[in-house]
């Protein structure tokens, strides 16, 4: 199974209760229609370590800088505010983020 295969679906409540087992390597975060998931353990170091995946685009976000890339080629960069608001988040969601270079 590819990512490709993968659809998402936001029912806006979780039906698994908080008692429940869940991944504990592994954070999603839901922003503005936008799903990124962060792999604490992930063995790539590129673009940072960790990076945020976007699950719709398939780009991968660096968490000290907000540039954003696909195959390991630039594309643009974030505003800041949001690179702010996804590390707050996932910092409450216990990810150890890299040095913030903006």
């Amino acid at each position: 199974m590819s990512n490709d295969d993968i659809i998402e679906i936001d029912l806006g409540y979780s039906p698994i209760s908080d008692k429940c087992r869940r991944r504990l390597d592994e954070v999603t975060i839901k922003k503005d229609g936008q799903v990124w998931r962060i792999h604490k353990n992930d063995s790539d170091p590129f673009p940072s370590k960790p990076h945020a995946h976007n699950l719709e685009s398939r780009l991968k976000m660096d968490l000290s800088t907000g540039n954003l890339y696909y195959k390991n080629e630039f594309q643009e960069t974030i505003k800041t505010k949001y690179l702010f608001d996804l590390r707050d988040r996932a910092e409450k969601k216990g990810v150890l983020l890299p040095e913030l270079k903006v």
